[in-house]
């Protein structure tokens, strides 16, 4: 009995999703950002070496474009998505306007809310695309992406409060060379939860 009620709610889940539209469609979005995020992170360890640093920052834009382009089409089928890029293209003007504010309360303000909105477009991704991992049973891309989205909150969070301690002498110093460290660290564990959610969900979706 339980096994057939098990089934049911199976089937049901599956029949719920089926109205989001075409699951693999979403599912090349996600691997579109899985490969994205992957070419990312090869480009940030490729940054630190000279001349190569060139081909490395035309390359994170290239992935750039390619993650936004997978997350256009993950939202063709899931709402979240769909808001987060959104988000995105509102961040990408931010940063437009932030680049006439180099100091003051005004820069600080731009770079709180790049963050925040930043924060945002995680969480949506991985919240929206893992409710639908959990409805079809892949419950492990889901808790990666859970961890995911949670760690990346966190670095958020320090980054406020570096971003408004560095108005302050020696204490903003000490706590930005900190912060900035922990930072790091983190952002470097919540890249590979990302992508590992990334990359479980559009095999989920596609097989």
């Amino acid at each position: 009995m339980r096994d057939q009620e098990t089934r049911t709610i199976n089937y049901l889940d599956l029949e719920e999703i089926s109205r989001m539209g075409n699951l693999a469609n979403a599912g090349a979005g996600l691997k579109k950002m899985y490969i994205a995020s992957v070419g990312a992170l090869i480009c940030v360890v490729l940054a630190f070496i000279p001349v190569v640093n060139i081909l490395a920052a035309v390359g994170a834009l290239v992935f750039m474009v390619m993650s936004m382009i997978g997350l256009h089409q993950t939202g063709n089928d899931i709402e979240g998505c769909r808001t987060a890029f959104t988000l995105t293209i509102v961040n990408i003007i931010i940063s437009v306007v932030g680049a006439f504010f180099h100091s003051g309360i005004m820069h600080i303000i731009v770079v709180i809310a790049g963050y925040l909105i930043s924060a945002m477009v995680t969480y949506l991704v991985c919240n929206s695309v893992g409710e639908v991992m959990n409805r079809i049973g892949a419950m492990e891309a889901a808790r990666k992406g859970e961890t995911a989205w949670k760690i990346n909150a966190v670095c958020y969070v320090l980054l406020t409060v570096i971003a408004v301690a560095q108005s302050l002498p020696v204490f903003g110093f000490l706590t930005s060379l900190i912060g900035s460290l922990i930072v790091l660290v983190l952002s470097v564990i919540a890249s590979v939860f990302y992508m590992l959610f990334l990359g479980q969900s559009s095999h989920a979706l596609s097989a």
